[in-house]
């Protein structure tokens, strides 16, 4: 026990600040801080406003409201209420709140209607979520806070994201997942030095064996996942597609879909897989749908405008994030504004 409190005393002096009890319901993402919480309508622990570090290069803002969701206005029960759903790039990590492609598209539609309270777009999107965690997230939280419009966006990674599932991975906390035993424990542990020290040191391990320079940042091309057959997660991620649409329906609320491409489907260098199966979903369940690759297209900017991506000059391939920026974000947010109005998803 002396030994033990006298390096608790030393790991203190050498590098410690104190953790919030509430990061005691971290879901082990380890600095990018995206901490689970179990109640608000968001996923994301209501009221941060600071800076986090996923890579050290790139540090950005985030603020929540009090409910969890990636905004700082609180819901107005007067306001149209739309949701946004998807992964890291409607999230928008490395970018401030007001960057991301909701605040974009909500700020075209206060100009449109000339009204700052007429409508609110919520980002309830979470980095790394899938098409599972978004289900069971509506079915949790986001039928509660009833939105008027819930507008889903797929990535072109999330059919291959479907093998978390199909590994056992478990990405989003669900309600029965939060025993207080479990929760008290993790709360006496992130307040010792000696804990916080030991997960920096695993981290930092981590990094290094997947050839991550943290300091320079994620411009490696991380190894390929295993391959696994597409036709099971393609019948996967039908099944959840379908479910999304009967659990909005039978509570009476409104969806939109939206597809993003990726870099390589923008700049023609790649096909899309998930597309054709989006599209074809949607017009099977009746549910609007928006494909953005015309819409990136037709600006004429490259991919590093788009994307947090450079060309390399050695050879000559893409080094960088493959996020999109704050341009490829305006592009976005603008279109899904002009396609809600035209389609009439949202008031005239």
């Amino acid at each position: 026990m002396v030994t033990l409190l006298v390096a608790e005393v030393l790991a203190r002096a050498y590098d410690w600040s104190p953790r919030a009890l509430y990061m005691a319901t971290g879901d082990r993402l380890g600095m990018s801080r995206y901490y689970h919480s179990f109640t608000g309508y968001g996923d994301l622990v209501p009221d941060q406003d600071g800076h986090w570090e996923t890579w050290f290069h790139r540090p950005y803002h985030v603020q929540t409201n009090s409910v969890g969701l990636r905004n700082t206005e609180e819901p107005q029960a007067s306001a149209y209420r739309i949701l946004a759903l998807g992964d890291s790039q409607t999230f928008g990590p490395y970018l401030a709140n007001d960057d991301t492609w909701p605040a974009w598209a909500e700020n075209a539609l206060r100009l449109h209607y000339r009204d700052a309270g007429k409508v609110q777009v919520f980002n309830g999107a979470i980095a790394g979520y899938t098409i599972v965690d978004e289900l069971a997230y509506l079915r949790e939280k986001g039928v509660a806070f009833k939105p008027d419009l819930v507008v889903l966006a797929a990535f072109e990674n999330d059919l291959a994201d479907l093998r978390k599932e199909h590994d056992g991975t478990v990405q989003r906390r669900r309600a029965t997942s939060r025993p207080k035993l479990g929760i008290s424990l993790k709360a006496w542990g992130r307040s010792s030095a000696l804990v916080n020290l030991a997960e920096q040191v695993k981290t930092r391990l981590a990094f290094r064996g997947a050839g991550v320079d943290v300091q320079r940042g994620e411009g490696e091309t991380p190894p390929s996942a295993p391959s696994l057959d597409t036709g099971p997660l393609v019948a996967r991620y039908s099944e959840l597609f379908r479910q999304t649409v009967r659990v909005l329906a039978a509570n009476g609320l409104k969806l939109a879909v939206l597809y993003i491409p990726s870099s390589d489907v923008v700049t023609g260098n790649g096909a899309s897989e998930l597309e054709p199966l989006v599209r074809a979903l949607a017009a099977e369940t009746q549910t609007p749908y928006l494909d953005l690759t015309p819409a990136l297209r037709a600006k004429n900017a490259t991919a590093e405008m788009l994307y947090l991506l450079r060309r390399d000059p050695v050879g000559g391939g893409w080094t960088g994030n493959a996020h999109l920026s704050r341009a490829g974000n305006a592009v976005i947010g603008q279109a899904v504004a002009q396609w809600l109005l035209e389609t009439g998803a949202v008031p005239k």
